[in-house]
């Protein structure tokens, strides 16, 4: 959440503001009296003023002060400071700050709305495998306590989301219905009713097909095959995408699908993401997986450097978390060349297990890493 940066107002100030306003406050006992006559003539160019203090006391106190100012001029007796040519006044709203300096004839105003990146991407690769019922359930869970702590984190409340799976063409095809996942919905995803964007791996999901999955078109705002944050329907989409199901390929390939999720030929013209990826926008990549092989085709530095060919150089614009086997916490087996993928993005790459049930807790962690990627890639 943006931070609020409250001044407090020195005392100075406060009495320079009370004399600008012409009002005389002053507090006199039984036994004291005291006058203070402050007069200004200011030149014709505006940037000079002259004060002349007049004094009576009898008793050696004096707490009245009215002064007149084009710069800044305050008076007392027994005490007197001048300042000339400089006026600060802070003034705070309820979500920023605002710093207004006057030099001269010279208004200066800055705020104190946290400064960083206006666009995020964010990417998320499932493994649409047999074995990934409970874990896509988990991720559906997480996402909309997610993407709330990311709208009241991050300075800018535009975003694309897109899901892809680990696969290229799963079990199920028109003449090719055998397999049990891909009965469910009266074979659902065996007709032919699917587009050439739907058997390319790294394209955007919005039609899941097969055993637990959604079984429909999911109709995201913008005609997309990426979810928009303004989309009305933002965390039922998501949901609808994220049900990947489990009748994709055996041999899970989720390194390859982000490879291919960021292809130029997939988001330029005519490409099935066109339009996903931005380049002044930062990059937050999200995958799960819990197969216990290497299937992946890209090696581990193959997949980072191709991430930051796609932000151009930029690899401080990427943020890479992966839910995968921790084998040392006695969840699954394998998953040592994405941990070692993760571990080139340093502080930015930050890896979960796959096998926990609640994912709520790695996505909440995960914010503020987000957030410092956003604030030094100001847009």
């Amino acid at each position: 959440m943006p931070m609020k940066m409250i001044h407090s107002l020195p005392l100075l100030a406060l009495l320079a503001l009370t004399g600008c306003s012409g009002e005389d406050t002053s507090m006199n006992d039984a036994t004291a009296t005291s006058t203070v006559t402050a007069t200004a003539s200011e030149s014709a160019t505006g940037s000079t003023t002259m004060t002349t203090a007049e004094t009576s006391e009898s008793t050696g106190e004096s707490t009245d002060a009215t002064s007149s100012e084009t710069g800044t001029t305050t008076a007392t007796t027994g005490m007197t400071t001048t300042t000339t040519g400089v006026s600060a006044t802070d003034t705070t709203t309820d979500d920023t700050t605002t710093d207004m300096t006057t030099t001269g004839d010279t208004t200066t105003t800055t705020t104190g709305e946290p400064e960083g990146c206006t666009k995020v991407d964010f990417l998320f690769v499932i493994d649409n495998s047999v074995s990934m019922k409970d874990q896509q359930a988990a991720l559906k869970a997480a996402f909309p306590d997610f993407i709330a702590t990311i709208k009241e984190t991050l300075p800018t409340d535009d975003y694309h989301i897109m899901i892809a799976d680990s696969d290229a063409e799963g079990r199920c095809a028109p003449g090719v219905c055998s397999h049990a996942t891909c009965q469910p919905a009266n074979k659902y995803a065996c007709k032919d009713i699917f587009t050439e964007c739907d058997t390319v791996r790294g394209a955007g999901v919005n039609h899941p097909a097969g055993e637990a999955a959604s079984n429909m078109l999911c109709e995201f705002d913008g005609g997309n095959r990426y979810m928009l944050s303004s989309d009305p329907n933002l965390e039922a989409n998501f949901s609808c995408a994220a049900s990947v199901g489990l009748a994709g390929h055996p041999q899970e390939r989720p390194m390859d699908g982000i490879v291919e999720a960021i292809s130029a030929p997939l988001n330029g013209p005519g490409g099935c993401n066109e339009g996903f990826l931005r380049d002044d926008a930062i990059l937050v990549v999200t995958f799960l997986s819990d197969d216990p092989n290497v299937e992946d085709q890209n090696s581990a530095l193959d997949t980072y450097e191709a991430l930051v060919a796609a932000k151009n150089g930029d690899d401080d614009r990427i943020v890479m978390l992966g839910l995968i086997p921790q084998p040392d916490d006695n969840c699954g087996k394998g998953g040592a060349h994405w941990s070692e993928m993760i571990g080139y993005f340093g502080p930015r790459g930050i890896e979960g297990p796959v096998c926990a049930q609640d994912y709520n807790p790695f996505f909440q962690d995960a914010v503020s890493t987000i957030l410092d990627t956003c604030v030094i890639n100001p847009g």
